[in-house]
């Protein structure tokens, strides 16, 4: 799991998906062009910072241990939640309160934990392997999926860790999310890739089923059936359900339905609040213009802009994109504020008032900007590969490929080193940082 781990670190990311949907197609809605706004605020340049060779060591506060790795850090309200895995099973999920440093339950299941199968990952190297947590819930997918045999989706009692329900499938099973008592999840299709010494190609069409569980009692209320869409190519609000495919945007309403399909595509990476939908078109790993659409939940396109980017990261209805630029986008298309130098891997503090960039030409610092409109400034380490794992309210944490991770203060300087081969997980809550260590681990790091 480490080698796994440290490529997606230094990839590029997730390729965007190309084909089509299996769904009839209705009539399009009329379109509409980008919006007339004034032009975006310029976010300027921070003063950039390079760290002292003379650095105290960051030490925990304080350390769990476990059987097998720990991969996976998520909170809910006054816990943690740990996704913790053998290379090849069992894994468990365990609930840990931080103020007594101790464990409140572990519930285990069958199989491995399994990669981006959580509502909160996203297509980039941060935080792969996790859990979906809401008020009454915790929910976690594992099983033999590097075998590509199945997967289950477990629904546990958040505060007993009892298991509520499983659903099982010979798929690749993921959370989208969960509103209104239904729970969004896809099922991927698995892909025969043979060896790395006879790779099989992998087929341009292949199947992703939608599905819509009763929160409640797992029972599954319905299935849609598309091709070539992944975890990040599905949305949800109190609106419907979103999906974009190779060539369109499709909406669904709560039962299953089609609302809508729009055919401007390849749609990818969908995002989704009460009353606005975001989508990418377009390819940027090909070279291609990409598009930003801001749709409404029937369907209307509202707004347009040609923007190179291929993230995105919500904060409740502002938007914010990555790529060649880095730009805040509001629901009605206006471009708040706009940088023109490169920025990925987009991370928010604990308050939302700071938005943190892995940037440079190299993708070998990180950007801290005024969430309204301000490069404060860029901490730029002597490594190949540098970017922001965690943040609280005051600090940052910044991990490297080869050299070690740094904490960095409010004004962009640093202030101690962490040696630690790999970093799998990491999260910024009340002043702590708490890193998943990928080895069996948790640490409790105060800044």
């Amino acid at each position: 799991m480490v080698s796994r781990r440290r490529l997606l670190q230094v990839g590029a990311g997730t390729l965007a998906a190309a084909a089509g949907c299996t769904d009839t197609t209705d009539n399009p809605p009329a379109d509409a062009g980008p919006s007339d706004q004034p032009s975006p605020t310029d976010a300027g340049d921070g003063p950039t910072t390079t760290p002292d060779g003379d650095l105290d060591a960051w030490e925990p506060a304080w350390t769990l241990s476990f059987d097998h790795d720990v991969l996976g850090v998520d909170a809910g309200e006054n816990h943690l939640f740990l996704t913790v895995s053998a290379n090849d099973g069992p894994s468990a999920v365990v609930a840990v309160d931080p103020a007594e440093q101790s464990i409140v339950w572990r519930t285990e299941s069958e199989g491995e934990a399994v990669a981006a199968s959580h509502a909160a990952a996203r297509p980039i190297a941060r935080g792969h392997w996790g859990a979906t947590v809401t008020a009454r819930s915790v929910y976690t997918v594992a099983g033999p999926a590097e075998e590509r045999e199945w997967t289950a989706l477990h629904a546990l009692d958040r505060a007993t860790g009892d298991r509520r329900w499983s659903v099982r499938r010979d798929r690749r099973f993921s959370v989208a999310g969960v509103t209104d008592g239904l729970l969004v999840a896809t099922g991927q299709e698995f892909v025969d890739r043979g060896t790395p010494a006879h790779p099989t190609p992998t087929p341009e069409r292949t199947s992703t089923v939608v599905y819509g569980i009763d929160a409640a009692d797992g029972s599954v209320r319905w299935t849609r059936e598309f091709v070539a869409v992944g975890a990040p190519d599905v949305a949800l609000s109190s609106d419907g359900i979103f999906v974009a495919t190779g060539d369109r945007l499709v909406g669904l309403d709560h039962q299953g339905s089609t609302t809508f399909t729009l055919d401007h595509g390849p749609a990818t990476r969908v995002e989704a609040v009460p009353g606005r939908v975001y989508y990418l078109s377009g390819d940027p790993y090909e070279g291609g213009p990409q598009t930003l659409h801001g749709v409404s939940p029937d369907g209307t396109r509202a707004w347009a802009h040609d923007l190179a980017v291929h993230e995105l990261l919500l904060d409740g209805d502002r938007l914010y994109a990555g790529g060649d630029v880095v730009v805040a986008v509001d629901p009605d298309g206006t471009v708040a504020w706009q940088d023109g130098d490169y920025g990925e891997w987009l991370l928010l503090d604990p308050d939302g008032d700071t938005l943190y960039t892995r940037s440079g030409v190299q993708a070998d610092a990180a950007t801290a900007y005024d969430t309204a409109g301000e490069a404060r400034w860029t901490f730029d380490p002597p490594a190949n590969n540098a970017w922001p794992e965690a943040a609280t309210a005051d600090a940052l944490m910044v991990d490297t490929v080869s050299g070690p991770t740094y904490l960095v203060d409010a004004e962009g300087e640093a202030t101690a080193t962490l040696e630690r081969e790999t970093i799998f997980d990491a999260l910024g809550l009340d002043g702590t940082m708490f890193v998943a260590d990928g080895r069996n681990q948790l640490l409790a790091l105060d800044p």
